[in-house]
């Protein structure tokens, strides 16, 4: 991806927009995170701050705050040169990052409370429309999405600050294991509702043990859902060194 293209999907004046609901780094941070997310910054892809910061018209502070903020996510790797670059997941980083969200999603649901639950249901199944009806228009960005959305109810629900931010340590980087699982392996966008089916219904009607089953096997166990590495056939950056 160019600098010209980053400028395109989330330039000056994109980013200026939200200032009056987010900071200037979280706004760049959020823009080049959708990058990440979409594909469109793949593994490998170098990220040069200076060039960034003149593309968006911002300050280089702005622009490595938001890097920061990425790398805790582990969307992004900083070397130090300040050269960022799209984190590149092994097989290994794959299994061990989908094995770390099952033992935290399973754990939080687990703990749910019926109250906690009130409500849930409902928000899970209009996540799974949300992914079906992007799934129909082919929009594999927003079953993406959506598939993070479902998700995040589960945790959110429990109200644990500590947790939901643990968990949400490797969200970015589910995301961009799905996309990129998506597109490498040629999986069909319809079949995203049936993998989540499961999880929703033992959270409705399942024990405890068939709560932890159904997360187990949808991280862990369900292989179609894990892709085996993320690397990139080539490194383009954005922008010059």
């Amino acid at each position: 991806m160019t600098s010209d293209t980053l400028v395109q999907a989330a330039g000056r004046q994109g980013v200026r927009a939200v200032l009056e609901h987010e900071s200037l780094p979280e706004a760049v941070r959020n823009a080049l995170r959708r990058q990440i997310l979409n594909n469109e910054l793949p593994a490998g892809a170098r990220l040069v701050e200076a060039t960034i910061a003149s593309d968006l018209g911002v300050s280089r502070a702005t622009v490595r705050e938001a890097m920061r903020g990425l790398s805790s996510e582990g969307l992004i790797e900083i070397s130090p040169r300040r050269h960022s670059v799209v984190t590149r997941m092994s097989e290994e980083d794959a299994d061990d990052v989908c094995f770390a969200r099952y033992v935290l999603e399973a754990g939080i649901a687990k703990a749910l409370t019926r109250e906690e639950k009130v409500g849930l249901d409902e928000a899970l199944a209009a996540a799974l429309d949300r992914m079906d009806e992007a799934a129909r228009q082919g929009d594999m960005q927003g079953v993406v999405e959506a598939d993070v959305h479902f998700h995040g109810l589960i945790v959110n629900a429990s109200g644990r600050r500590r947790a939901v931010e643990l968990w949400s340590t490797v969200n970015g980087q589910i995301g961009a294991l799905m996309r990129a699982s998506i597109d490498r392996q040629h999986l069909a966008l319809t079949a995203a509702r049936a993998r989540h089916e499961p999880v929703r219904d033992a959270l409705r009607t399942g024990t405890s043990r068939q709560i932890e089953k159904a997360i187990y096997a949808h991280y862990v166990t369900d292989r179609n859902t894990v892709p085996g590495h993320l690397l990139a056939a080539a490194v383009p950056d954005v922008g010059q060194a």
